[in-house]
This record gives C-alpha cells, sequence and structure tokens, in this order.
C-alpha cells in the first residue's frame, strides 16, 4: 500500500526543537451505542470530567466576546493558562481530528505574548492572542498546497522561550486532505501486501523506483496515521472534544520487548543494517509502532503521573536517520507522537467545528 507522504513546511519562522515534554492526557474509553437519540446536558456519558472542560472552554469564549469588559481592571492570567484556553478553544472551533486524511501537510507559526515578571499575561492581551492565532492559522491553512477535500486536523501551540518579557509561543499546524469514503476499515494483517517495498531513510525511494520521494519510515507512517488517528467516536448526538495536545519524543531505543527487541527499527552500523523493507518487514514495523503507540508508552511507569488515564493518540512523525544514539552509531526511526486528552460530550453543549476558511 502506498500513500502520499507528509509535506513538512515551516512558515514564518524556525522551531524551536524540545527532545521531549509533556502535558496531562487523558481519554475516555467509550463504547459505541447504536440508534440512541440526541444526548441531553444530564446523560450519563457526559462524565464531570467533561463538564469541567466545557464549562472552562465555554467560560474562554464568553471572555472573547465580552472583550470590552476585559480592559476594565485588567487581571493577569498565567501564561500556561492562556496556552490551554487558546489551543482548547481553537481546536473545539476549527479543527476535525476524527476524519481519515490521505495526506497532512505540518506548518509552524511563531507568535508573541507579552509577560510580567511572574509569566502571567493581561487577560486582554490573551483575548488579542486569540485573535493573531486565528489569523495566522487561516493564512497557514489557506496555504498548505491541497485544493480539493482540505481539512483542518490539530493546533498544538507550545510554549517556547522568554526573551526579556517577551515569551515566544510556537503553533504546530496540522491540515490535510481528507478521506471521504464510508467503506474505510481498520487492516487486520498489516496494510502492505507483496510488492510493496520501501527503501531506508535517505536511501528513499521503493524498489520499482528508487528516485520515488519518500522512505519506509513515511510509509509506516502514513498507514498508522490513516487508520488510526482520530477519535473514532461514532455515537449520534456526541463529539469527541480533544484538549491539552502535547507531543512525545523517540528516538527508538527507550523500550524493548520481552526478546529484548526494540519496538521500532534500531539497528548498529555493523555491515548487517537492513535498508531495504519488503512487505513483511513493513507490516512487522507498523505493527511494532502502533504497540508502542497505543500501548506501550500509554503504560510506561514514567508516564502514569502526568496523565491520569488513557491518553488519545492524534498522529505520529516517523524520521528515518542515521547518526549516533547515545554513543552508538546506528540507523533508526525517531518517533515524534502526538497525543492529547479527550472528553465525549453531548453535542449541544457545545457548537460543532466549522472550516476555518
Amino acid at each position: 500500500m502506498k500513500r502520499n507522504v507528509f509535506l513538512k513546511c515551516f512558515l514564518m519562522i524556525s522551531v524551536i526543537g524540545i527532545l521531549f515534554y509533556f502535558v496531562a492526557c487523558k481519554k475516555n474509553i467509550v463504547t459505541p451505542i447504536n440508534n440512541i437519540t440526541p444526548a441531553t446536558i444530564e446523560d450519563p456519558n457526559y462524565t464531570a470530567e467533561a463538564k469541567l472542560i466545557v464549562g472552562k472552554i465555554n467560560r474562554f469564549r464568553s471572555q472573547l466576546v465580552n472583550k470590552e469588559y476585559l480592559t476594565k481592571g485588567d487581571s493577569y492570567v498565567s501564561v500556561d493558562s492562556v496556552v490551554w484556553n487558546v489551543e482548547a478553544l481553537f481546536n473545539a472551533t476549527y479543527t476535525f481530528p476524527e476524519r481519515k486524511y490521505k495526506e497532512t501537510v505540518k506548518q509552524d507559526v511563531e507568535l508573541f505574548v507579552e509577560t510580567n515578571a511572574d509569566d502571567e499575561v493581561l487577560m486582554s492581551a490573551e483575548a488579542t492572542l486569540y485573535e493573531e492565532i486565528v489569523a495566522a492559522v487561516r493564512l497557514a491553512y489557506a496555504n498548505d498546497g491541497i485544493v480539493y477535500d482540505k481539512s483542518l486536523m490539530a493546533v498544538d501551540i507550545e510554549k517556547g522561550d522568554k526573551n526579556g518579557n517577551v515569551v515566544i509561543l510556537i503553533a504546530h499546524v496540522v491540515s490535510g486532505r481528507v478521506d471521504s469514503s464510508n467503506n474505510v476499515k481498520d487492516p487486520v494483517e498489516g496494510p502492505f501486501g507483496p510488492g510493496d517495498c520501501w527503501y531506508f531513510g535517505e536511501y528513499g525511494g521503493t524498489c520499482d523506483d528508487p528516485s520515488e520521494f519518500g522512505d519506509a519510515a513515511e510509509a509506516i507512517e502514513d498507514s498508522i496515521n490513516y487508520y488510526f488517528r482520530g477519535s473514532g467516536v461514532h455515537d449520534s448526538g456526541y463529539r469527541a472534544l480533544n484538549h491539552s495536545i502535547v507531543r512525545v519524543f523517540l528516538e527508538g531505543n527507550e523500550y524493548v520487548d520481552a526478546n529484548g527487541d526494540y519496538y521500532t527499527y534500531f539497528y548498529s552500523l555493523d555491515g548487517n543494517t537492513p535498508y531495504y523493507l519488503d512487505h513483511d518487514m513493513l507490516n512487522y514495523y507498523y505493527n511494532r509502532e502502533m504497540a508502542l503507540i497505543l500501548n506501550v508508552v500509554p503504560s510506561a511507569p514514567e508516564f502514569q503521573s502526568l496523565w491520569p488515564s488513557y491518553p488519545a493518540f492524534l498522529e505520529v512523525d516517523i524520521s528515518g536517520l542515521i547518526g549516533i544514539v547515545g554513543n552508538q552509531s546506528c540507523a533508526y526511526h525517531r518517533n515524534a507522537i502526538t497525543y492529547c486528552s479527550q472528553v465525549l460530550i453531548p453535542s449541544p453543549v457545545m457548537p460543532l467545528p466549522i472550516d476555518l476558511l
């Protein structure tokens, strides 16, 4: 199976990389209910946590509507709260993470917010920042190169460095082309069949055409994202609300199975490194990556203090690299995994998302 690879581009700035950062992530497991009537606010599936999240988002939405009030007796809010408020309201209003994306485009937009000595932001400045982010993301989204079936998947706002009294904020924008077919099902044995083959990393291309853009990492990445990203909630009368987006960066040698084998492609440069991945090997690492993303990382002991229950998976970015990890020269797949917290809410309690354009 061959899919379009991700276009990776940058808008307006350079990305400030962080080896790994986390924010508390949470996912409620929901059993699909068929032929239900529209949910009410008293519905038992509408949990106390979901109500709290909806209340925070709607409170910030109300503050933006009454922006003139914010300028009177202006008060401060922490910059971390600003990031949460802006990101959560934006994603609730303009993004569609549950859709199937055949192709995605990633862009980074840099903005700035002024703080005081305690890393606090004026509420009026928070409202202005939201307007700036909406405008900047709209411009990036409009110019992502996708013409048909385009959709905005997610916007992850990262707090960067502080220069003087100004904090840099980076909005990671993910948009894409949607697959609108109704017969898409998760593969059982794996998405790759006889004849599918890709080379590793810088070698690039397929076995039939080494000049073709892309590599094995991107082929695996595209398949995992296509089948497993998004909420997967299909209950009538409900919507999945994602918030607190976070990315985890892994070099590939952090986790091994009971046999001591790495979950990802990770080989020493000892002359036996497999640079050619046929369909069996592609399916092997496709399933290993899925296990890492959906089971190993969320249940790892070092993560338990960071999210109170299971995170929801949004997407993964896999890069085939040759370099030094620790003190070892190796060929490996680096993973940047994006998770979020997810709650199920009745549709009437919050407006449905709209297209930003």
